[in-house]
């Protein structure tokens, strides 16, 4: 199969999509956290304190705190998100670096009670973790520019037993 780009573009292609995949921007996990010893990254079932109750939501994606009430005038609300620890991946080696979360402190999440997730075609409510800029100190120790917002709990600290976390079912029927 032949690549219509000339020999010097398609070398200069290559070799942007590895210094990139080299820095980490082609790696889909980028953050993640641990409760109860469980491993919790974007894409995967979270549970969260919404008001007094427990609710669980795929964890979506991250919110800018800069713009959190852009976030709140769409209908979002805070949650808290107890967690043990938590992790960002490096921009300069690609590893993990994972930090613990004082006692008392919770990561605070934006949940979209739904209709937010209709609008966009969802079917089930989502979760967004929240974050703010770096300290220098902390762009030097995690190799990243963002990090999760840890607050004091509006709702409860309380750990949550995890959520089984099923595959969605396949579309692809048996043929036999």
């Amino acid at each position: 199969m032949q690549c219509g780009f000339q020999p010097e573009l398609k070398f200069w292609i290559i070799a942007v999509l590895s210094k990139r995949s080299q820095r980490g921007l082609f790696v889909w996990m980028c953050a993640s956290f641990e409760s109860l010893g469980k491993q919790f990254r974007p894409g995967r079932i979270v549970s969260a304190w919404v008001g007094q109750r427990v609710e669980s939501a795929v964890w979506s994606g991250f919110a800018r705190s800069e713009i959190l009430p852009w976030w709140l005038g769409k209908g979002c609300r805070k949650v808290d998100i107890p967690a043990s620890r938590f992790a960002e991946r490096s921009r300069h080696d690609g590893r993990m670096h994972w930090a613990d979360i004082s006692a008392g402190l919770v990561i605070r999440g934006l949940w979209d009670s739904g209709e937010e997730a209709k609008d966009s075609g969802g079917t089930v409510p989502r979760l967004w973790i929240v974050t703010r800029q770096s300290s220098p100190v902390e762009k030097e120790t995690f190799g990243h520019e963002r990090m999760p917002l840890l607050e004091a709990p509006l709702f409860s600290a309380d750990p949550i037993e995890p959520v089984i976390d099923l595959a969605p079912p396949s579309p692809q029927m048996e043929l036999f």
